[in-house]
């Protein structure tokens, strides 16, 4: 039969059905109306659910899944570093001057020769120091010959007074003649060492043992002792490596710390070193302050003015359980908390958040020791994107290994 047939044929007797109740049962008609009208509203509160409410169910379970990165708990070793660019300079740098004038003769030595102490430089002319030396020295005996004389005559009046032959007034004066003679003697005599001593400063002596770093004024040049004559390193005083420092990063550094250094003439070659002094005051101009670090340079092979890298070694810990400072939830200030996530197995990727106390040790710039609380190859949470709080269920995404040393 035809569905369309049977559907009219349906409909029709449903009419007549309900005209017949209607008519025998008048307050069915009103019954049926509100019946229809509930059972209309209960269906469309069911569409209403399924399209909105139980979407935004759906939402809100996701949105409390937040997704969090972490990290094994590992004992490390942590470097903290600065690194730092200056100059080679010998620890004595002398700036060699002749103590008289003269012209200057000649050098015994060529720029950057190794120079041992007392050794001759370089030398003035010695001609005139020569003259007045031997001046000095004929005016001293003749000096001294008038001394002796005076010194006879004066005994001999000595006898004649005694003998009252002679006036004490010619005793007198021979003995001021005596003590005069005496005074131009020692006068003489003073400028004998004089000239001796001008004679040994035409020579300019090494310091000590060193090399001959710069040649200022050439042989030929006349010269007082105002004028560098040449620059001379002491290297039995040993090789610095110099650095300015900003004064904000001042506080970091420490007597005594370690240093390794790198220069461009070396560049597979590391120099290693000792801070061994930081100037107590700061430059105005460039608002830095220096330091020295003695560098081992027993080969020889660093030499003043040569560009050098450094690596300063600020803190150095051994096998120690570090997490970031961002991980650690403080409540007051004894009690400190670091999340970490239980795995679920059975959902690969999910797990638990438990906040774990822990005793803290020492905080760094960027990460913080943990001395108790935490063990080996336990997932620490290094980054989330939510509030945590103990028990929640996270996502959880495994931070690759990051070995690189922390340099400031």
């Amino acid at each position: 039969m035809n569905l369309k047939y049977l559907f009219y044929k349906f409909i029709e007797r449903l009419f007549y059905r309900y005209n017949t109740l209607s008519r025998k049962y008048p307050k069915i008609k009103r019954f049926l109306v509100i019946s229809c009208f509930a059972v209309l509203a209960i269906l469309l509160g069911i569409v209403v659910y399924f399209m909105y409410f139980s979407k935004e169910k759906v939402v809100e379970e996701k949105q409390e899944m937040i997704t969090v990165k972490v990290k094994k708990a590992t004992k490390e070793d942590y470097k903290d570093i600065y690194t730092v660019m200056g100059t080679i300079k010998g620890a004595v740098e002398n700036e060699l001057r002749f103590e008289i004038d003269g012209q200057l003769a000649s050098y015994n030595h060529k720029e950057g020769a190794k120079i041992k102490k007392g050794e001759v430089i370089c030398s003035l002319e010695p001609k005139d120091a020569i003259t007045k030396a031997d001046y000095a020295k004929s005016k001293y005996k003749s000096e001294l010959s008038a001394y002796n004389s005076a010194r006879e005559r004066y005994k001999s009046y000595e006898e004649m007074y005694k003998m009252k032959a002679l006036a004490e007034s010619k005793l007198y004066e021979a003995k001021y003649e005596l003590e005069s003679a005496d005074s131009k003697v020692k006068a003489a005599l003073s400028e004998v060492e004089l000239s001796r001593s001008n004679l040994a400063k035409t020579n300019l002596i090494a310091p000590s043992d060193g090399i001959l770093a710069e040649i200022i004024i050439k042989p030929g040049d006349y010269i007082t002792p105002q004028d560098i004559v040449a620059k001379f390193i002491s290297s039995d005083k040993g090789t610095n490596f110099e650095v300015d420092i900003p004064e904000k990063d001042v506080h970091k550094l420490a007597i005594g710390q370690s240093v390794t250094i790198n220069c461009d003439s070396y560049h597979s070659k590391v120099f290693s070193g000792t801070l061994k002094e930081i100037a107590p005051t700061v430059k105005e101009r460039t608002r830095t302050s220096t330091i020295k670090v003695s560098v081992n340079n027993d080969e020889g092979l660093l030499r003043s003015g040569m560009f050098g890298r450094g690596v300063i070694l600020l803190k150095e810990l051994k096998d120690v359980i570090l997490v970031p400072n961002d991980s650690v939830v403080s409540l007051g200030e004894k009690t400190f908390l670091v999340p970490v996530v239980s795995p679920d197995y059975r959902t690969p990727g999910e797990g638990v958040i438990l906040m774990r106390p822990c005793q803290l040790g020492e905080k760094l710039a960027e990460k913080t020791v943990i001395n108790q609380g935490l063990q080996i190859n336990e997932l620490v949470v290094i980054e989330t994107q939510g509030q945590l709080t103990d028990g929640m269920k996270v996502k959880f995404l495994e931070a690759i290994e990051d070995k690189v040393d922390s340099i400031q």
